[in-house]
């Protein structure tokens, strides 16, 4: 029985990470950076 108990804390676990992260909103990398880079090479 308490093998069963450890896989459905996991479960739980697992669906509690991705409601947060959800609701969170994490924006794309693509997104967020948006600033240009000029390098001088000499």
């Amino acid at each position: 029985m308490k093998s069963t108990y450890i896989i459905y804390f996991f479960i739980i676990l697992t669906i509690i990470v991705f409601i947060t992260l959800y609701m969170i909103e994490i924006p794309a990398p693509s997104t967020k950076i948006t600033e240009k880079y000029n390098l001088n090479l000499k």
